[in-house]
């Protein structure tokens, strides 16, 4: 029986004509039970409207949920395969739990950084905190002896908020699709999660640019994950454009960082290199396609003009990494 299953999880879409409806029904109801999420989505490369169905009337069981925080890339494909035949409750339902499933996951991995205090060295008075090896270092250089110590010798310690904020301008044009939505949604888990102190935004573009989130917006970091994931991946590339709502959206935050999400292939607006001098700190996160040279030399000279880093990212592993390398 369990052969049977896997055959068809490989078969193509002109084979399984040859299987009636209700033995496809089954065969997709064994991969929903079973969390096998390729399977679902090998299946509804043949029929998504029977995929949608499946999950309309059964929802999700514990092991596709458990499959979900596994493998969210496959969880993130499956969704947009069969998003629009879904009824709207289940619709709703699958991509919440994406986007908790994308929160959780990001949370766990960024936390080993912390980009909302930094600790300064400042003059002691009583009921501050002191730093007793800089306080010692302090001694040693003044020759003094413990008993002679005073309260400006003593070094104490201050840990002070930052008050960072950072812009995502995430390209959404016909080439953002599967892995590259889930880099994008993990991406801004981590900022709404490091950057509770600060502010942070959101912009995307295809042909033009749009809000997402504004920095003074108090939205709700699902609904943000929700709405990326919800992104259709049409129209042209304008980045300029998506660079220029960017800075109209932060005009008023004191020294921003900004993050540009992109393959590189802009198609329209102007060339984005001169709206990249109007920034200080621009980094840039290449989404690599077969194709990319073009792409890659444009993402390389944005983040030069713009004053920052270039990044590439082919594994969702990388993301701790960068976004560390960004928000310190």
């Amino acid at each position: 029986m369990t052969s049977e299953f896997e055959k068809a999880r490989v078969l193509h879409q002109r084979e399984f004509i040859n299987l009636d409806y209700d033995k496809i029904k089954e065969i997709a109801n064994y991969y929903l039970i079973n969390g096998d999420l390729n399977g679902l989505l090998a299946l509804s490369n043949y029929s998504q409207i029977l995929i949608a169905e499946l999950i309309s009337e059964s929802g999700f069981p514990e092991r596709a949920i458990l499959s979900m925080e596994r493998d969210p890339e496959a969880a993130v494909k499956l969704y947009r395969q069969v998003r629009w035949k879904l009824n709207e409750r289940s619709r709703s339902l699958f991509k919440r739990l994406i986007a908790k499933i994308v929160i959780k996951i990001s949370s766990g991995d960024s936390r080993g950084f912390s980009v909302n205090s930094k600790e300064y060295s400042v003059a002691y008075s009583p009921g501050m905190e002191f730093d007793l090896e800089k306080t010692i270092e302090r001694m040693i250089e003044k020759c003094k002896k413990v008993d002679e110590m005073r309260y400006e010798d003593i070094v104490a310690s201050d840990k002070r908020k930052r008050d960072k904020s950072l812009i995502m301008i995430l390209d959404s044009s016909g080439s953002m699709t599967g892995k590259k939505i889930l880099i994008a949604m993990m991406i801004a888990a981590i900022a709404s999660h490091k950057l509770r102190s600060g502010r942070y935004g959101v912009v995307g573009f295809n042909s033009t640019a749009f809000v997402i989130k504004s920095p003074a917006e108090n939205k709700d970091s699902v609904k943000v994950i929700e709405e990326i994931l919800d992104l259709v991946p049409i129209g042209y590339t304008n980045i300029s454009d998506g660079l220029k709502k960017g800075l109209e959206i932060s005009y008023h935050l004191k020294n921003p960082k900004y993050l540009l999400i992109t393959d590189g292939e802009y198609n329209v607006g102007e060339d984005p290199r001169k709206v990249a001098r109007r920034f200080k700190n621009l980094c840039v996160i290449h989404t690599r396609g077969k194709r990319d040279s073009r792409g890659s030399v444009l993402c390389k000279e944005i983040a030069r003009i713009g004053g920052s880093k270039y990044f590439v990212i082919d594994d969702i592993k990388q993301i701790q990494r960068v976004m560390k390398s960004i928000l310190d």
